[in-house]
């Protein structure tokens, strides 16, 4: 496989001619940008403080666009992630799907998912679910950092951040409404609907989205790992159904949002919910020219992980917690070519044991103060862009973290390089203090390598290659134990070192009528990993669920005014998982796939409206998800071939 992607990139290569490109800080070119400079050229802040493109960012960078995730039409933001080079899925527990990222299992509170500036990771564990939660049809853009964020966004952007964007706060101007079913073999995959309505006035803006689904999680059967019971069968046992409601207001430089989310899944003898309501307020004061300092206070309320068990009809786990945030970001533009940000963060988390089980060491409630302060500084040169920054974070039940970040990037005319390094950290959170090991839990700390050059060949295409380093230390680790008496204990401690290193390659061509997204991605354990819950002796050379070697294809050609084809395929490597069995679970492997998905999109220039159907896993693959660690959870086989069909309609108010 590896021969075959390094003879496809230069063979690629060797067609391209070189031509002059746009200067380094200019945002639009002397010409007409074409499609792949007007993407490339967009400036972005999720990476630094300070607007820069996606080639001049401190930051691995990719950005999805609605263009792309309409045509592509995409499920959930599992497709969308699939696509992205290094990232896959996995289960968690109790068939919660989180991410992968870069060869290692990054739910535990190692990516940071923001929702319009919220962030979705739960309290309690600092987790995300994944599969059919995001409101995908209402997305505007996502940015998506391919390495560590913690200098900018604290202890819960380890690994990476995904920033979601909705059309709420970006492009729409009117009313929309989406709707999309999905029929797998002979049920209904998932049925998914939304209203949003938008209006933009010279000083006084809002918005207001409702966004309601539900979905099945496979359509096959499905045996626990004991091999106890009979066989379930998924499409009546399994399902993952989610709620967002979602209110934004802005007078001048005064801004209010809210947003309500649930989010409910289901496996054979349990089924988990999630609740989180947040509310944000946050004034933009422009002190001067160059100047404008920005207070935030956000409150978080959440009900995360609540478990019902069917065979008895009760809870066996219900704990609330919140959040209240207080944050002030300063910007200060010095120059042209110098930008300052620094700000100061502090909250203070609560959570309540609703079962009064004292739950809390001998206690319903536990409390937990948090502080940090951070700065980061932007030089522009004409031999390179040098990025400065820091984060000092501390909790009020665990240590300290501090953490350095450093970058050079430039790009000059065709060429542009990114040298990264980066120390990033996880704050421990609830669940991981109150059940941690001997009462001691101390921080993740992680050191990041990257290095990434590209080349623009023509206007059209570009290659882009990157090697990352990342070593993980003190990594947060749930074991689970069997005792003496046949009961089981649980509990959080740190392993002195885990982590990846790897590359990932990106060719891109894009013209006016169709477009090519072609990654390669590899990543293999880094030496001396003690995290044994992450590995199988069949393999020293990936960790247990998710993949070594990824390709991903995504395309899409005009056929006719309004109407496109956009294939793509994502190839996998074979993966490693334990199989249910009497007795102690055994080993398994998961076979390579390929998945093929095709989605036709009409949209007709006349009318508010736009048609689009498709199919997923055209070849009946069906790849499993496996659970990312040893913790007792056979692979959830996955859902056969999907049949999708897409409705949305626009109307646009007039405008003033």
């Amino acid at each position: 496989m590896k021969r075959f992607i390094i003879l496809v990139f230069a063979g690629l290569g060797f067609q391209a001619q070189a031509q002059d490109l746009d200067s380094l800080l200019n945002i639009s070119a002397y010409t007409q940008e074409s499609e792949l400079q007007e993407q490339l050229n967009h400036a972005t802040t999720v990476a630094s403080g300070k607007a820069l493109t996606t080639r001049e960012t401190p930051g691995i960078l990719s950005v999805v666009t609605a263009d792309e995730i309409q045509k592509a039409g995409a499920r959930d933001l599992t497709d969308i992630l699939r696509l992205i080079p290094g990232f896959d899925i996995a289960q968690d527990l109790q068939f919660v799907v989180g991410a992968g990222m870069r060869g290692n299992w990054a739910n535990d509170g190692k990516i940071l998912i923001l929702l319009n500036g919220f962030p979705m990771n739960d309290l309690l564990y600092q987790k995300n679910a994944l599969l059919n939660h995001f409101p995908v049809d209402f997305i505007e853009r996502i940015e998506i950092i391919r390495g560590p964020g913690s200098a900018l966004y604290g202890g819960s952007a380890e690994y990476g951040v995904i920033n979601i964007i909705t059309k709420s706060t970006e492009s729409l101007n009117g009313i929309a409404v989406t709707g999309a079913g999905g029929v797998s073999r002979d049920s209904l995959g998932r049925a998914n609907a939304g209203v949003m309505a938008v209006q933009h006035g010279k000083n006084m803006s809002w918005d207001i989205s409702a966004y309601k689904g539900k979905s099945i999680v496979s359509d096959q059967s499905y045996q626990n790992m004991s091999k106890r019971g009979p066989a379930q069968d998924l499409r009546r046992t399994s399902y993952a159904d989610p709620v967002n409601m979602n209110l934004g207001l802005q007078y001048k430089n005064l801004s209010f949002r809210t947003m309500y989310d649930t989010y409910d899944v289901s496996e054979p003898s349990v089924k988990t919910s999630f609740q989180q309501y947040f509310a944000t307020l946050k004034y933009d004061w422009k002190v001067a020219q160059k100047i404008t300092i920005t207070p935030q206070i956000m409150f978080t309320h959440q009900t995360p992980w609540s478990t019902w068990n069917k065979s008895t009809n009760a809870y066996t786990f219900r704990t609330q917690a919140s959040r209240v945030t207080g944050n002030l970001l300063v910007n200060y533009d010095v120059s042209r070519k110098i930008n300052i940000n620094a700000g100061a963060l502090y909250y203070h988390d609560k959570a309540e044991d609703l079962l009064k089980s004292n739950h809390y060491n001998g206690s319903n409630y536990m409390n937990l103060y948090n502080y940090a302060v951070f700065a980061q500084g932007l030089l522009v040169h004409r031999l390179a862009n040098v990025t400065l920054g820091f984060r000092y974070e501390k909790n009020s039940r665990t240590d300290g973290a501090f953490v350095p970040r450093l970058a050079l990037t430039k790009k000059i005319e065709n060429f542009h390089f990114k040298a990264l390094y980066s120390e990033a950290f996880r704050t421990p959170s609830i669940e991981n203090i109150v059940l941690a090991q001997n009462g001691k839990i101390s921080p993740e700390r992680t050191h990041v390598f990257e290095l990434e050059v590209g080349y623009q060949f023509t206007p059209e295409m570009l290659i882009a290659v990157n090697g990352f380093s990342l070593n993980n230390h003190n990594a947060i680790i749930y074991a689970n134990e069997e005792q003496m008496d046949g009961s089981f204990i649980s509990y959080y401690s740190n392993y002195s070192k885990t982590g990846t290193q790897g590359i990932e390659a990106i060719y891109s061509i894009r013209k006016k009528k169709w477009y090519v997204n072609l990654s390669y991605s590899y990543a293999r354990p880094v030496q001396g990993n003690t995290v044994t819950s992450y590995t199988i002796s069949l393999s020293d050379k990936q960790y247990l669920g998710m993949l070594s070697h990824k390709v991903t294809l995504n395309s899409n050609v005009t056929l006719i005014k309004g109407l496109s084809l956009n294939p793509s395929v994502i190839v996998g490597s074979k993966r490693y998982t334990y199989t249910p069995n009497l007795g102690p679970p055994a080993e398994g492997t998961l076979p390579a796939y390929t998945l093929v998905n095709a989605f036709l999109r009409y949209e007709p220039a006349s009318l508010p409206f736009t048609i689009g159907a498709g199919v997923y896993d055209l070849l009946n693959q069906r790849p499993a998800i496996p659970q990312a660690y040893d913790g007792d959870y056979a692979a959830i086989p996955g859902k056969s071939r999907e049949y999708i069909l897409k409705l949305s309609y626009q109307f646009n108010f007039a405008k003033k």
